[in-house]
């Protein structure tokens, strides 16, 4: 049942203690299509309450500018600018016409215009989208891959950047030419534990864009943008020359992007697009009324509540996921939301169809992430009715206790792209233990988090009723799932475990620069000691006629090799760390011709070093002591292997 904003008890007094922070300039943009004494009163009292957490926001977190859209009770109550587009020249944001960046707010747009094929029965969300799309998938044969997957992250892709981030627009290619040339590796079995997937949804993107037989931009353009009327919208890359000009400048770690002058994406249905707050208005129009936007009626009736329904989730007990939305209940109220972010843009848009009310909200800074969940809570704890206190409190020891401690890392990862290092290392992880009372503890960082057993494998936090549950895979504890999160996490043991990584990198390091240093330093104190004389009447050549010499040569040859090669790809990745992760130009991938020379040189160094022993030429100590190199060799050659960095990227 739907309930009205006009009855809730908040809008006696929201506004109450809203100050205004000086020096924030704000634009507005009334809706003339309030028809009635109660959606007065909504907007009267919203924007108070909306204008002080988001001017406090902006100044707490520095942030140039953002762009809000509130819709209510079947129209948009409010659509605002803060701040400034771009600190250069203090243009003011405009919700009409100030597009931002909304990064993978994009996602639930272009779940829209699929649920709309779906709907209509052009597509059926449970066969292959190979039906669909003429591009390769990755173990296809296998078992196809669904649209229902896609767009739940559950097609068991790995999470890599390529293709994402392209610097320069000459290098951008089509969408189909990506998925059909730089398709990524699937890693894991089709609709079983999901993992948060830009390639997932580049390819659902392509199947919109095959049965329009255009190109993705017009496709979502000509199935949505156009007919919803989102004129000032688009994911044309580079942006249409007026929507660039208009584009409120990016600020972020990488540096300043204006007129549209940002990194592109070459999965553009992952995140491409660039959006006004009245244009993300009347999107949320469409979602609350059933695909009608100012009385006009742009999706076939019943689409909307078919994409809200839930979709997957990773148990019952769990809030799951909706055609393109992130289910998340606050109290018994169900909210559906998406996020974006890129590297100078956040967006968070969230939907409460129970109360007919959508917020969305956009920084031009990464800052606004944080901001973000401050405007989202302080809002929707002042539109929705306080959720009912519960702490709940273990009663005995959790089922199967000891098979769910541990350690769990996100799926979100890299896999088999030379990426694999720096999506492990930003990949969250949480440990898990049991107290002695049956509490369960989860550790991410510094934040630790309670939670009780309240029924098997499933537990529920002891502060804000959040849920987890627990996995098997062949008889085994292997998943943690959170609620609401559709990306799962996997047990870390074995070879996943960095410790052991850091142990076994140190000792080959070690043991590599025992030759690379310890060498030519032994080699020229015994040349200070020798008979100059003897050396110059041939011991030099009497020295590297010998095999253990030259064993030594090829040895610390090859570890030179290697580590200048390293040394040579760390520097290119400082230098042009967007193309590198996304797709790494001819001048990288040839640096890669150092590690693989430098296995050869190691293979050839095990060679060398056996003949020499086999005559017997190596004392005991040297012989020991280049072994223990040669080893080390072999362990930094298994590592840059494990790491997807001993051959170039293809």
């Amino acid at each position: 049942m739907r309930q009205s904003l006009s009855r809730r008890r908040f809008l006696a007094g929201a506004g109450a203690g809203c100050t205004a922070v000086a020096g924030v300039p704000a634009t507005a943009s009334a809706d003339a299509r309030s028809t009635s004494a109660a959606d007065g009163a909504v907007q009267s009292e919203l924007e108070p309450l909306v204008d002080d957490v988001m001017e406090s926001s902006l100044e707490e977190y520095d942030i140039p500018g953002a762009s809000v859209a509130v819709v209510t009770d079947g129209g948009a109550a409010l659509t605002k600018g803060y701040g400034v587009a771009d600190r250069t020249d203090g243009t003011a944001v405009d919700p009409n016409a100030t597009p931002f960046r909304i990064g993978s707010v994009s996602k639930p747009v272009v779940a829209t215009a699929l649920a709309e094929l779906v709907q209509r029965g052009d597509v059926d969300p449970d066969a292959g989208v190979a039906e669909y799309v003429d591009v390769p998938i990755d173990g296809d044969d296998e078992e196809p891959v669904t649209l229902r997957q896609l767009v739940t992250h559950r097609g068991g892709f790995e999470a890599t950047n390529r293709g994402m981030w392209i610097p320069d627009a000459e290098k951008l290619r089509s969408l189909e030419s990506y998925l059909r040339d730089d398709a990524q590796k699937r890693v894991r079995p089709p609709g079983t534990a999901g993992s948060y997937s830009n390639y997932g949804y580049a390819l659902a993107g392509q199947v919109l864009a095959a049965t329009a037989d255009e190109p993705f931009h017009r496709a979502i353009d000509d199935a949505l943008l156009t007919p919803a009327g989102m004129s000032q919208s688009s994911f044309r890359q580079p942006l249409p020359e007026p929507l660039a000009d208009a584009h409120a400048a990016g600020y972020g770690p990488t540096g300043t992007y204006r007129g549209g002058e940002f990194p592109l994406l070459g999965l553009r249905p992952a995140g491409a697009m660039s959006a006004t707050a009245a244009d993300m208005a009347r999107f949320l129009e469409l979602q609350l009324n059933d695909g009608v936007v100012g009385g006009e009626r742009v999706l076939e009736p019943g689409t909307i509540d078919a994409m809200h329904d839930r979709w997957a989730t990773h148990h019952e007990q769990l809030s799951g996921m909706a055609f393109g939305l992130l289910e998340e209940f606050r109290g018994d109220v169900r909210t559906l939301w998406h996020n974006g972010a890129t590297m100078s843009f956040y967006s968070h848009l969230v939907l409460v169809p129970e109360y007919d009310f959508g917020l969305f909200v956009s920084f031009n800074a990464p800052a606004g992430s944080t901001a973000a969940g401050d405007v989202v809570d302080r809002v929707l704890g002042e539109v929705l009715p306080d959720p009912e206190e519960s702490s709940p409190s273990p009663d005995g020891t959790p089922s199967r206790a000891d098979a769910i401690e541990g350690t769990y890392r996100s799926l979100q990862r890299s896999f088999t792209w030379h990426d694999r290092v720096t999506s492990v290392l930003n990949a969250p992880t949480v440990d898990v233990r049991v107290e002695s009372d049956g509490t369960l503890v989860t550790e991410q960082g510094d934040t630790a988090r309670r939670w009780v057993e309240i029924e098997p494998l499933v537990f529920e936090a002891v502060e804000g009723g959040q849920r987890l549950a627990f996995g098997e895979r062949d008889g085994e504890i292997r998943y943690l799932f959170f609620g609401g999160s559709p990306t799962a996490y996997d047990r870390v043991d074995g070879l996943e475990r960095l410790r052991l990584h850091g142990i076994l990198a140190l000792c080959t390091v070690l043991g590599v620069l025992s030759a690379v240093v310890g060498w030519p330093a032994a080699a020229f104190y015994r040349y200070l000691r020798a008979d100059q004389d003897a050396v110059a009447g041939g011991g030099w050549r009497t020295l590297l006629g010998r095999r253990t010499t030259r064993a030594r040569l090829v040895a610390g040859g090859s570890a030179v090799v290697i580590f200048a090669a390293l040394a040579l790809i760390a520097g290119h990745f400082l230098a042009t760390p967007l193309a590198v992760l996304s797709d790494p130009p001819l001048t990288f991938r040839a640096l890669f011709a150092g590690p693989i020379l430098g296995a050869l040189g190691t293979l050839a160094a095990v060679g060398v070093g056996v003949r020499a022993a086999s005559a017997g030429e190596w004392s005991r100590t040297s012989g020991v002591h280049y072994a223990l190199v040669v080893v080390s060799l072999l362990g930094l050659c298994w590592e840059l292997w494990y790491w997807n960095l001993l051959f170039p990227p293809g």
